[in-house]
């Protein structure tokens, strides 16, 4: 018994020296928080120790035949729990050696040493498999709580980073929302295949005119909401090209109450690890400002250009208002001229009015409100209602929303007025009111100019009638009293047989000479057929006398003798021929002229052929002065002059347009 005491005691204080050092060394190291393992497997073999002695002592005092081997058994599963395999198998032994004590026989015992020892083995064995069991379950149960402590651990950093990356992405969505919610463009994410809209930005709304739920619920709307003119265009660039990255368009958009914007839309397409397109973003840009600001800066451009090369005025009105009213929102128009002698104001070109409304405005007289307005010379833009505006004249109804009054003013004086209105839209926007004035002003200067041209023009047409009628009226009858006197004399010089007689006859034919002579220029100065008969019979004069005068074949060739035309037209195109003909005799040296009118859809056809040497076709540049005035001419009915080098002569060709307008509204309408 002192023995096993002693055994028991020096094992209890080496584990409790162990359990002390391996305490310190931990705390030294720092490499455990707290005791370490191996201190609490000491602690515990100890106590478990400490429990099976006070266990086994209880058993040896205990009764003899009383069974302990549940506590034994309990302290054997507790320390192989707790401490492992080792410490249950050293609680084990010191169970089996209490056990071993307390079954030793007593003298006169019957029972063999074998079944005692076979009794105790069997013991052994099941505490030694207990404790293992309890040891290893110990063992399995740290182990998994270690595992579930590091995964827990890993993802409780992990939940952290994930908080912290939500966080940065709900900053990120935040701040994308801020941007695209409050850019003025567009930005929209797609897929390929068009059939799904994933985001569209809230311009949308504003650009196309349209919710912006409505593009997510049809893909379509946003295609469906592009002009029909551009429509084609655009989806055809959309299929072909936004996969590709080349997508950048520029189209217009008819938004649901109407009104048409501008827009720049580009494309990007988005690739996966794969390199494979599975989405597309892009950004579309209201470009209607910079559009409009180009439109109007063309439209300057063109108006300029157009009335600079043109001496035709119903021309440059017509095309004063085509391009004013192929600008926004303006889709009607009418020029008024103010006449000089009246004060009458007068329509003389319209656009986009209903004929029953052209009747009623166009003409006011010069007491009317609408006359008294435009002198005053100031820009207005009332605003229209069913039956007046805001100023209490001009146009109203005819389904006019909005009216633009602008007079055109040359130089201080009031020329007339330019009025543009508009059905779709409420108001003339500013931009284009600007611009409107800036083409009435430029109108001014041309309707001025080519008032004055024409001024000039006629007053040298008038002066060449007068002299050709002082001329005719004047020297004709002197040549031709001078020529009777002369006659008379060379009558009386042959009744006396006088020597002077052949230079008497001499004087009388050259006096007749001069007779006819001075009726061709007065002819040429004053054409009487032209206004007398048509252009056909003018023309067919002008030939016969330079076939005469100048001995050479000038013939003439009409694909009808009924060519109507007006007065205006008819003297300009006799005047090109007269002046061509006479270039042709006089500078190419032709033996043979032709003389060709005829007459098409398009208008009137004039041309001049000769076999002569030919003759520089420019006439704008560096002719003579008869060139220019022949270019002149054209231009002022509304035509074109072409002088061309055939090879064996010269061609010049006047194409002239058949004049709008009643021709019994003209001061004279003649057939040949």
């Amino acid at each position: 018994m002192q023995k096993l005491m002693h055994w028991l005691g020096c094992h209890l204080g080496a584990l409790m020296a162990a359990g002390g050092t391996s305490g310190t060394s931990t705390v030294g190291t720092g490499v455990l928080k707290g005791e370490s393992e191996n201190n609490v497997k000491a602690r515990t073999t100890a106590v478990g120790l400490a429990y099976t002695c006070t266990v086994g002592m209880v058993d040896l005092m205990a009764t003899r035949g009383m069974n302990f081997d549940f506590f034994y058994l309990l302290g054997c599963a507790f320390v192989g729990w707790a401490a492992g395999a080792r410490s249950a198998a050293l609680i084990t032994l010191a169970s089996g050696a209490f056990l071993y004590w307390d079954g030793a026989p007593l003298p006169g015992s019957t029972v063999s040493n074998w079944v005692i020892h076979w009794n105790l083995i069997i013991r052994l064995l099941g505490f030694g498999a207990v404790g293992w069991l309890a040891a290893e379950v110990g063992r399995l149960t740290r182990s998994l709580e270690r595992t579930i402590q590091e995964k827990t651990g890993r993802l409780q950093s992990e939940t952290e980073e994930h908080k912290e990356t939500a966080d940065r992405l709900r900053e990120t969505l935040e701040l994308f929302r801020q941007v695209t919610e409050n850019i003025t463009e567009v930005f929209w994410v797609t897929d390929p295949a068009k059939t799904r809209v994933n985001y569209v930005s809230r311009g949308f709304e504003r650009v196309w005119g349209q919710q912006r739920q409505a593009v997510y619920t049809n893909p379509a709307t946003w295609l469906e909401g592009v002009y029909l003119e551009d429509r084609q265009r655009v989806v055809q660039s959309t299929y072909a090209r936004q996969i590709t990255g080349d997508y950048d368009e520029q189209y217009r958009v008819q938004r649901p109450d109407g009104t048409l914007c501008w827009v720049h839309d580009r494309a990007f397409p988005v690739r996966n690890e794969r390199g494979e397109v599975y989405r597309i973003v892009g950004i579309t840009e209201d470009i209607t400002e910079h559009k409009r600001a180009e439109q109007l800066l063309e439209a300057q451009r063109d108006v300029g250009v157009a009335l600079s090369v043109t001496n035709d005025l119903n021309a440059a009105l017509e095309r004063l208002l085509d391009t004013a009213t192929a600008l926004e929102g303006i889709d009607c128009g009418g020029v008024y001229l103010l006449d000089r002698e009246t004060g009458a104001l007068e329509l003389e070109a319209h656009s986009g009015l209903d004929p029953q409304f052209v009747q009623r405005v166009a003409r006011y007289e010069a007491d009317a409100p609408e006359a008294l307005l435009v002198k005053e010379g100031r820009v207005r833009y009332p605003i229209c209602s069913t039956d007046s505006n805001t100023e209490g004249c001009f146009w109203s109804g005819n389904g006019l929303r909005a009216l633009a009054v602008i007079p055109m003013r040359h130089e201080g004086e009031v020329l007339g007025v330019l009025n543009l209105g508009s059905h779709a839209q409420d108001e003339i926007p500013l931009s284009i009111g600007v611009a409107l004035e800036t083409i009435a002003a430029q109108a001014a200067g041309a309707i001025a100019r080519i008032r004055l041209e024409r001024q000039i023009l006629e007053i040298s047409d008038r002066e060449q009638a007068r002299i050709g009628q002082d001329i005719h009226d004047g020297l004709c009858q002197q040549l031709i009293g001078l020529a009777f006197n002369a006659n008379s004399l060379t009558q009386s010089l042959n009744s006396e047989n006088r020597p002077e007689s052949p230079t008497a006859r001499k004087i009388c034919l050259l006096l007749d000479e001069a007779i006819t002579e001075a009726r061709r220029v007065c002819r040429g100065l004053y054409p009487v057929r032209l206004r007398t008969e048509g252009l056909v019979p003018a023309l067919e004069e002008l030939a016969h006398t330079v076939t005469e005068r100048f001995n050479l074949a000038c013939e003439c060739d009409f694909a009808s003798r009924r060519l109507f035309c007006d007065m205006a037209t008819a003297t300009h195109l006799y005047r090109i021929a007269q002046e061509a003909v006479n270039n042709a005799v006089k500078h190419s040296g032709a033996r043979h002229v032709r003389i060709r009118l005829s007459s098409s859809d398009e208008g009137l056809e004039l041309e001049i052929r000769d076999d002569g040497k030919g003759i520089r076709a420019n006439p704008g540049r560096g002719g003579g002065m008869g060139l220019h005035i022949m270019d002149y001419r054209a231009r002022t009915v509304g035509g074109s002059l072409e002088i061309r080098d055939t090879g064996s002569g010269t061609s010049v060709s006047c194409c002239a347009p058949h004049r709008a307008g009643n021709l019994a509204n003209e001061s004279e309408a003649l057939a040949g």
